[in-house]
């Protein structure tokens, strides 16, 4: 009598807090953080949804588990370039990249009260930068704080267009103007002016 050929059974990844994340990022950009549920997400990771608060405390701790991954992305380019503004220029750069990529994590992240561990990393990466450029020890806190909330902004307009809205009455009507600001022209241009605003404070300082 013929032996049946047995059936090769696939085996089954394991589940990991980075798989969690990288799923939850892909349905994140998909169709939004409104829309992700736990439930939603063990569906889409073929498990049931109990086993996920076995690595994820609650949605907060999935959100951030997925900002920490998108931001984990952007380089810190290591060893820091001699020049100042070069380094600086490749992180803004950078982030703009990952607006472009990721345009519906962005503003949930923006928005997020809570920081993340990469964040951490960036603004010391800024404030070295800053230590390079010369720029008073105390100014640097302040300055690294403005240069984020830049950047957030500059993220913002990459993920989103830049549209002119009406004092009042109806919308103004859509002429293209939401394209605005996402080119690479556009972020170099916005990350120049920031340099050289710094490059001046530096400048006044030792006057």
């Amino acid at each position: 009598m013929a032996r049946q050929p047995q059936q090769v059974q696939k085996k089954r990844e394991p589940l990991s807090p980075e798989r969690i994340y990288r799923m939850a990022l892909t349905l994140v950009d998909e169709k939004g953080v409104e829309d992700l549920s736990m439930r939603k997400l063990a569906v889409a990771l073929g498990v049931d949804a109990m086993s996920i608060y076995h690595h994820v405390a609650n949605k907060q701790a999935l959100l951030q588990g997925v900002f920490q991954t998108v931001l984990e992305e952007l380089p810190l380019p290591e060893p820091m370039p001699d020049n100042w503004k070069v380094a600086l220029r490749q992180l803004g750069m950078g982030f703009h990249v990952l607006a472009r990529r990721y345009p519906g994590i962005f503003p949930a992240m923006i928005a997020s009260p809570y920081g993340t561990p990469r964040e951490q990393e960036i603004f010391s990466y800024i404030q070295r930068a800053l230590q390079k450029a010369g720029l008073r020890e105390e100014d640097r806190p302040r300055t690294t704080s403005a240069l984020y909330t830049y950047g957030i902004g500059m993220a913002s307009v990459a993920a989103n267009g830049l549209r002119l809205r009406p004092l009042y009455g109806d919308p103004l009507p859509d002429t293209g103007t939401a394209g605005h600001g996402t080119s690479e022209e556009d972020a170099a241009f916005s990350i120049d002016l920031m340099l050289a605003g710094i490059e001046r404070m530096r400048d006044d300082q030792g006057k």
